[in-house]
């Protein structure tokens, strides 16, 4: 049950990671050529509401498959409930993990219902309008900042196991 529920959870973190990496590196420098002129929004609300839907599944399987793989792995409710469990190196690291995934929802909750939306509907309606540049860069800005935390993330989850 432990190396399914870890095998789980990796694969859904390389697909969302994977996701922003290829949103970066692919698909926001395709949507610069001319064939999407004034087609940007309605091609980032298309593709940006899957990615959040599919980001928001795959947030839920790594809370589930997360508890599973501490729970599978042999720590109690209890040993995590008690505040010395938080200051050995495991217990830190995982105390780390869990504030950046926090901030990650957090994150995500804002650009996926908030700046994103707001970017995509103002981008082919009115996009030279100021609000509009400032919604795109605010929606950019919280895209590459939830880039940096899961890559984070990813380095600790390593400390976790390797110390």
């Amino acid at each position: 049950m432990y190396y399914l529920s870890v095998y789980i959870h990796i694969i859904s973190a390389i697909f969302w990671i994977g996701g922003m990496l290829f949103t970066a590196g692919v698909l926001v420098p395709v949507s610069r050529k001319p064939l999407l002129k004034n087609k940007k929004g309605a091609f980032f609300a298309v593709v940006g509401k899957k990615f959040s839907r599919i980001s928001w599944a795959l947030f839920l399987v790594l809370i589930i498959t997360g508890i599973t793989n501490l729970l599978t792995r042999g720590h109690t409710v209890s040993q995590l409930l008690d505040p010395s469990f938080w200051t050995n190196v495991f217990g830190g690291y995982l105390f780390i993990k869990l504030h950046i995934f926090a901030l990650i929802l957090i994150v995500s909750g804002i650009h996926d219902f908030y700046a994103g939306p707001k970017a995509v509907e103002l981008m082919d309606s009115d996009p030279k309008n100021n609000k509009t540049q400032k919604m795109r860069k605010l929606s950019s800005w919280l895209g590459r900042l939830n880039l940096v935390l899961g890559l984070t993330i990813l380095y600790y989850a390593m400390r976790l196991l390797r110390g």
